[in-house]
């Protein structure tokens, strides 16, 4: 049952991903590829996304700033690695 489901929905969703050129995109290389481009804005992304987060599980607006910033801080990084890997495998960042 779940063979068949899947050979039909496939092709739909390949469908929904084929960019303008008929080749299909693979979010995941675009998402990589951004975050590559944009290391700080990644990390200051994250990092608010977690603040409001916990802003809203705990209720201390101050007390969640260390945190935030080490999880922005630790994306950035990490960001950075994904430059470097982009950069080592000779993809273009533009």
């Amino acid at each position: 049952m779940v063979a068949r489901w899947s050979r039909r929905v496939h092709p739909q969703m390949a469908q929904l991903l084929i960019d303008g050129n008929g080749m299909v995109s693979d979010p995941r290389v675009h998402t990589r590829r951004w975050v590559s481009r944009h290391p700080i804005y990644a990390g200051l992304i994250i990092g608010m996304l977690f603040y409001l987060v916990e802003i809203l599980a705990t209720g201390d607006a101050f007390g969640t700033i260390p945190f935030a910033i080490a999880i922005g801080a630790i994306f950035t990084l990490t960001a950075f690695g994904e430059r470097r890997r982009q950069r080592k495998v000779e993809r273009t960042l533009e």
